[in-house]
């Protein structure tokens, strides 16, 4: 590890005198030096916009005077009548210019004193605003570390330098080794506990008591209060704008952990000093579960390099959790910039961008977005996809009236839902196309609904034929504003997914519907009465937690449920199975370690359904399940596929023993939440599943000793034209989690419901939305009777 003063720094562990005896070996002259410790740029160079050298004879009235002081005191007051003296020397009417040169060949920032730029300069008061002087503040701390290449690089040596030299002591910190990131954090918690602080002083001076009645009114006083106090000037000045309505439900529900947050720093409530240092850091664990070939480093610093243009082979790290652009000549982002969806920290700051790509809402993970001194008017919708954004730094842009009142009134949280809420509507070119397979499984026409492919099918193939759906509707207590931030509010509410789901489902008209992560009370109320209006008739078996818990809260659990039209077929059986209770009933039961402490609490359930096909006459065992979530419980999911099976070969023996099971139509429906190269996939396609990663060494006891093997042929119902792009679609997953699998000896694939339009998914970065009600998608096959291998006959 070199030592500070080699890289340009001042030594932190020697004194003065020693500290000048190393400056006459190394010279305070040398080139190292002056790019570190001066801010400004050797005039020799060609530096980036945004810079005026202390010879310029306009310096005092420039407004960075005032982000130095603001930076550097608290004193508001005096920053106050600076920028005054400032604004009344400034031409208010300052034409944007991204950068002009002096005669003496310095480039300086013509737009220091344009309150367009700078609107603290038409409006003193926004000093006093907390949001905006914190935007002042770390604008000052970006702007010094002008002129300095790989400035981020240096401070993090520094950084590692002092924890290094400090192992056994406190750690510290140095202005040095402070990066912009990190001061940014600083402040951002200074911030949480000085608001905390005073809501906590207010509740004990009012007579000792604190009592949760007084906390909605609390919030309101505290922001109408700070609202006029702060921003009445600036409120004055946008008089022509009206703010947008922001989802205040999720503004309340953010106010929950600190009462009466002032809502300007309600997005920073929750924060810690352990949270903000983790926010832009990679999940080691998430990392070593993925994948064993650990990346070793996640950031690049191209910052203040003179670079003007971005070559496209950055984008392929997408590994990427920080880039540092700052301070280079770039006129525009490239829209590759959406592969790099892992970054956590980008710094644009100081350069000639008129614009941000419609593509950096892709990059979900933000935490951190600097983009001070551009020339940036205005903001594209699709940021209010960055719902994990902390900080938005935008000083020293025209950017638009009405979106910084926003950022007044509303906070950077409001901000970003206002974006996500009032997004123009992206039309679905075409709706999803239906598949004909043929005979020999292979896709031949598309038609544009289910409802034209039933008008052309054969009349021979509708008679031995039905079609039937499977389709995860997420439940609406698992539809929080928490999880789904992405998704516009107005696009969450139960009462408009629930109409959707409706007008969804209805439009494919299946024969059988297999429903999954439907609350009790839903099923009871909503969907029992609206599809027997329709025809169907259906059965539904909720989680077993319901059985712990009182009438009225087990309503609110979810489970499956399956329908059918009673025109095509006709209820033989139905049975429900819950996993941990029908596997202590089993004959072969052992009580494994693995079993008591990892599924025997796994509360998930099936439903078997035995029909018969009213025109063929043919019988039809349909199952529809919903297994556990957690990857890390994927021997669990192997577990409760393999009880489910095996129950289902039990009952097929049970009626009759001389049954072949390989020649009983079966089909298992339902979102299993493994992937395609999962143990639940090989179980199921394969038979059995043996030396799997995913249950190698856990220990279910008979299920285990026979590689969890079934007799059943199986087979996915999308396996002949191949499983679609993705099943459920959200930012941090999209993968193939739900199958229609189906007894390959004795049915047959016709058709199936095909992909979303590529280019429509591809302006999105999750499901629910204002189309798909989801985060899953349906899925819908016709499947065809091949051989009367059951003993039926017509009804």
């Amino acid at each position: 590890m070199n030592e500070p003063s080699l890289m340009g720094y001042p030594n932190p562990n020697i004194g003065a005198v020693q500290q000048s005896q190393q400056n006459n070996i190394h010279g305070s002259g040398t080139p190292i030096q002056q790019l570190h410790l001066n801010p400004m740029m050797n005039s020799q160079q060609m530096p980036p916009p945004g810079l005026v050298t202390g010879n310029d004879a306009n310096l005092v009235s420039n407004s960075r005077q005032l982000l130095d002081q603001l930076s550097g005191t608290s004193n508001a007051a005096a920053a106050a009548t600076n920028n005054n003296n400032n604004n009344n020397a400034n031409n208010a009417n300052a034409p944007l210019n991204p950068n002009s040169m002096t005669p003496g060949g310095v480039i300086m920032n013509v737009n220091a004193n344009n309150p367009l730029v700078h609107p603290h300069l038409e409006d003193p008061s926004l000093v006093n605003h907390p949001i905006w002087k914190l935007q002042l503040q770390l604008a000052s701390v970006s702007a010094r570390s002008l002129g300095q290449p790989n400035v981020y690089a240096r401070q993090n040596a520094m950084k590692k330098y002092l924890a290094n030299q400090n192992q056994q002591g406190p750690q510290q910190m140095t202005d040095a080794s402070m990066s912009l990131v990190d001061r940014t954090k600083q402040l951002l918690v200074e911030m949480a506990v000085d608001t905390t602080s005073e809501k906590v002083a207010a509740a004990n001076n009012n007579n000792g008591s604190s009592t949760p009645n007084f906390v909605a009114q609390d919030i309101n006083n505290a922001n109408n209060s700070m609202l006029s106090n702060s921003t009445a000037p600036t409120t004055a000045n946008l008089s022509g704008i009206s703010t947008p309505s922001t989802p205040q439900t999720e503004l309340h529900n953010m106010r929950e952990a600190l009462s009466g947050t002032p809502a300007a720093l309600l997005q920073h409530k929750k924060l810690s000093q352990y949270n903000i240092d983790e926010d832009d850091e990679v999940n080691l664990n998430d990392i070593k579960d993925a994948t064993k070939d650990a990346q070793l480093w996640h950031a690049i610093d191209f910052s203040n390099l003179q670079v003007i243009n971005i070559n496209e082979n950055l984008f392929k790290y997408t590994f990427l959790t920080r880039l540092y652009l700052n301070g280079n000549g770039l006129s525009h982002l490239p829209a590759d910039i959406k592969k790099l969806t892992n970054l956590r920290v980008l710094d644009l700051s100081h350069n000639r961008l008129t614009s941000l790509p419609v593509e950096l809402g892709s990059c979900y993970q933000l935490k951190y977005l600097y983009f001070f001194d551009n020339l940036i008017q205005t903001l594209p919708w699709e940021l209010g996809n960055l719902c994990n954004l902390q900080f938005l730094g935008c000083e020293g842009n025209p950017l638009d009236k009405q979106l910084l009142k926003i950022l007044m009134e509303k906070s950077m949280t409001g901000l970003i839902f206002y974006l996500r809420d009032n997004r123009p509507e992206v039309p679905l070119p075409a709706d999803r196309k239906f598949i004909e397979i043929n005979t020999d499984g292979e896709p031949t026409r598309e038609f544009d609904s289910l409802e034209s492919a039933n008008t052309a099918v054969e009349a021979g193939l509708l008679k031995k034929s039905f079609t039937i759906l499977s389709y995860n509707t997420l439940c609406q207590h698992y539809a929080t504003p928490k999880m789904y931030r992405y998704t516009p509010s107005w696009a969450l509410r139960w009462d408009y997914r629930r109409e959707k789901l409706k007008e969804q489902i209805l439009s494919y008209g299946c024969d059988i519907l297999c429903l999954q992560e439907v609350e009790s009370k839903t099923y009871e109320d909503f969907w029992a009465p609206l599809l027997e209006k329709n025809g169907y008739t259906g059965y539904f078996h909720c989680k077993t937690r319901a059985k712990t818990m009182q009438a009225k809260d087990s309503k609110k659990v979810d489970g499956c449920c399956v329908f059918y039209k009673k025109s095509k077929f006709k209820l033989i059986t139905k049975e429900a199975l819950d996993f941990s209770g029908a596997w202590q009933k089993h004959k072969r039961f052992q009580r494994t370690e693995d079993y008591l402490n990892r599924a025997m609490n796994k509360d998930n359930v099936a439903i078997y359904m035995k029909l018969q096909h009213v025109q063929s006459g043919e019988y039809l065992w349909v199952v529809t399940t919903h297994l556990h979530w957690d990857p890390k419980f994927n021997d669990v999911k192997t577990f409760q596929v393999g009880v489910l099976l095996d129950h289902m070969e039990s009952i097929i023996k049970e009626e009759n023993p001389k049954q072949d099971v390989k020649k009983f139509p079966i089909i298992i429906t339902g979102d299993f939440n493994s992937y395609l190269t999962s143990a639940v996939y090989e179980l199921f396609s394969t038979g059995n599943v043996k030396d799997h990663p995913d249950d190698e060494i856990r220990d279910f006891g008979f299920m285990s000793q026979k590689n969890f093997s079934h007799h059943l042929a199986l087979g996915s119902s999308y396996g002949c034209i191949g499983e679609l792009p993705f099943t459920n679609f959200t930012p941090s997953f999209t993968n193939v989690i739900d199958y229609i699998w189906y007894s390959t000896h004795v049915l047959r694939v016709r058709g199936l419901l095909g992909p979303i339009d590529e280019d429509y998914v591809s302006k999105f970065i999750g499901f629910p939305n204002d189309k798909f009600p989801s985060d899953h998608l349906p899925l819908i096959a016709r499947i065809e009777f091949t051989k009367n291998n059951t003993g039926s006959r017509k009804v």
